[in-house]
């Protein structure tokens, strides 16, 4: 079943601002609204798994800005809120070397 447009919409403008709020180093600030971009549609496989390749994207970010808690916590609302089963191997490795990123500093 497709997702409606709304809820499509909600996800890009969080991931927007996810971005832009990334893009100062406001990491921290990041995290209240990655989680409620993970609470959309947690029922979804095709977004869970745009939600893994996104997380490994902001925890290799913040591993490099060395915002070890940050991407720590993100790491742990990924492992929470996103069922493996949901994830093909290519989401899983992605996640894998961001956590590998972030546990080798």
């Amino acid at each position: 079943m497709a997702l409606d447009a709304g809820t499509v919409h909600r996800f890009t403008m969080l991931e927007r601002a996810v971005r832009s709020l990334v893009k100062q180093s406001r990491f921290e600030d990041s995290l209240k609204l990655l989680e409620e971009m993970f609470a959309i549609a947690p029922e979804d496989a095709g977004l869970s798994k745009l939600k893994a390749r996104f997380a490994a994207e902001m925890i290799k970010k913040a591993a490099q800005a060395q915002k070890i808690s940050a991407a720590t916590s993100l790491v742990e609302l990924v492992e929470r809120t996103v069922p493996p089963s949901h994830l093909g191997a290519q989401e899983k490795d992605l996640l894998a070397r961001a956590k590998q990123d972030l546990y080798s500093l």
